[in-house]
This record gives structure tokens, sequence and C-alpha cells, in this order.
């Protein structure tokens, strides 16, 4: 017989598990009306506590829910791994939730894995930036949390990210230095990373006395399909950019094969630069020309810090940033060179 837990309840009432879990706890801070009708509820549907749900609140796990938003791309894979090598050494296990870049199948799982034994969150949040509201209940309910490759400004958290604003100053100023002066942007989506790297790009475009058309700078969302589907649009214009700087290595794929579905080459007849090095240094012939910055070394600090909570010496939240290299490979190349 299935065990009914907080997840059941939520649902069967329309308010979130951390509600159910405050009732249950008998949080002080609960409305009473709201309990009783939980508590009555989880009456009904015969819940009886889970010991390992408590775990969050007593700290005895030790398990840690990371939430990324796809297993499969090389980035968030060196996170993962960096994550799993800290918490291992620790005696922690690691709970691996893709979000698919769904902001509401990424709350779901945050849900459920505070309904299950974990000791902290590791997140790479697909919240857009303007909607902080759920990170700042995590916080309310005092649940150790940490950030990845995403921060929000108005949430005091720990957050780890690239040195995004020069991200986007890396590429904006290789391409500039190649001969370029015709370069769009296919921007990210509603996050943090997106709008900084965007923010430097247009700082070293405005400061070379350049322009950088409204119409080409496009979303690509950091997803290939998207990406492809932009820049396709881009280049039917009778007004074509030399140059690209994609967000991230998957809108900067996508950008190559809207131009090779064009019949134009890369770097031939359109260069492209890309964020994130998802090919690696590893790869047997590496293309795209990228900024990189140590994605494992990323997660490594974000297990660090997750742990360190509530311990001796805890440091104050803080956007904790890695310094971004060029990568130059084949993928961008000197105009009419």
């Amino acid at each position: 017989m299935k065990r009914t837990t907080i997840r059941d309840i939520a649902d069967s009432l329309g308010v979130s598990v951390m509600t159910v879990s405050r009732a249950i706890r008998n949080h002080p801070e609960i409305n009473e009306k709201t309990k009783a009708r939980i508590l009555a509820r989880a009456a009904e549907l015969n819940y009886s506590p889970n010991p390992w749900a408590r775990s969050l609140v007593t700290n005895r796990s030790n398990v840690i829910g990371l939430v990324i938003p796809d297993i499969a791309h090389a980035f968030f894979s060196e996170i993962t791994s960096g994550v799993q090598e800290i918490a291992a050494a620790g005696g922690y296990n690691v709970f691996l939730c893709k979000s698919d870049r769904d902001p509401r199948i990424e709350r779901a799982q945050i849900e459920s894995l505070l309904d299950t034994r974990v000791h902290g969150l590791i997140i790479a949040p697909q919240q857009p930036e303007s909607s902080p509201q759920f990170l700042q209940e995590l916080l309310r309910h005092k649940v150790k949390f940490v950030l990845i490759d995403r921060d929000f400004p108005r949430v005091k958290c720990f957050s780890l990210t690239a040195g995004d604003e020069e991200v986007g100053r890396l590429a904006a100023s290789h391409l500039i230095g190649l001969g370029h002066r015709r370069i769009a942007h296919v921007r990210g989506a509603k996050t943090s990373s997106a709008r900084r790297r965007m923010a430097g790009f247009l700082e070293v475009i405005r400061a070379s006395g350049l322009e950088c058309r409204a119409e080409w700078i496009v979303e690509g969302k950091f997803s290939f399909d998207a990406s492809r589907e932009v820049v396709s649009a881009l280049f039917r214009r009778s007004s074509r950019p030399t140059a690209i700087f994609a967000a991230s290595d998957l809108t900067a794929f996508g950008a190559v094969a809207a131009l090779r579905d064009a019949g134009l080459t890369v770097p031939g007849d359109v260069s492209v630069v890309g964020a994130g090095n998802i090919e690696g240094n590893q790869h047997p012939d590496p293309f795209l020309t990228t900024i990189e910055w140590d994605s494992r070394e990323m997660g490594r600090e974000a297990a660090r810090v997750l742990l360190g909570m509530g311990g001796p010496g805890e440091r104050p939240p803080a956007r904790i940033e890695f310094p971004p290299r060029l990568v130059s490979r084949r993928s961008a190349r000197a105009l009419g060179g």
C-alpha cells in the first residue's frame, strides 16, 4: 500500500509542500486555521511522518540534492562531477535531478527533495531572474541551498557563477580584434547569466563606437533549436552581421546549424563565438571558439559552501565568480582573412 506523503497532502489542499511541513512540525509562524485544515487532511489520508523527511530540519542526512537543467550537457556534467567529488570526500551522496529547463518541473523537484532525505540543495535555477519568490521561500524556511551558474540579486544567498560580464567583454573584444564591425548576439533565457553576458558584450561594442542593431539581438533561450530558429530568421534579413556571439556553446551550435542551412560557412562567411567550452579539452577536434571557466571547480566549491553552512567559520552569503578566458579555435577568423 502506497504511503501517504507530505506532497499528497499538499496537492489535495492546493498548498505548498513547505506549508504542510510547517503545519506538521507545529511551526510558530503557521496560521492556526491553515494548520488545522492540514492536520485534518493528514489524518484523513492516514499520514504518518517519515523520519527521513525530518532530516532536512535536523541536519542528520548525508544526501545532497543537485538540480540542474540538463544531465547530458557537458558543462553541467563537469559541475556534477565536482559536486560528487567533494560530497564523497565528506561522506555524502548526491541525489541528481534535471529540470529540462522548465521552472515548473524544477519547483516540483525541489519540493520533492524537501520531502526526502537531503541535507541541502545545489540548484542551477531556471526560475526567471524577475521571480525570486520561490528562493525567498526557501530562505524563510531555513533550507540550506547554493545557486550555481545563476544569481538573484534580491535573494541573500550563496551563488557561484562565471564572471559573466567579462564573458561578454572577451567575446566582443575578440571579434572586434578580428576586424568585425557587424556583430550579432544570441542571448540566453531571462537569467542573470544571460543579462550580464549581454551587458558585457554591449559595453565593449559601444565603447568601440560600433552599433549593435536591435534586430541583431535575438533570444536563443540557451537552446540549440531556439537558436537555430532565431538565427535562421536573422539571416533572412537583407542586413546581415558578419559575426555572432552566442551566450552559450549550445546556442552557438544552433547558430552554426542555421548558417549552414542558409548555405553559409563558418567561419568563411560568418564567425561564431560561444561560451562554456562544452567540447572541452579532450575533444579530438574541437571547433568552436569559446569562453571557458572552471566548471568542475565551480561544482567543488558549491559543495564546499553547502557542507560548510551552519559550521564554524561559516562565510556570509556572497556571489562567487570564476574568471573566464578565451579559447580561440576555428569558428572565428579575421574578416577578409
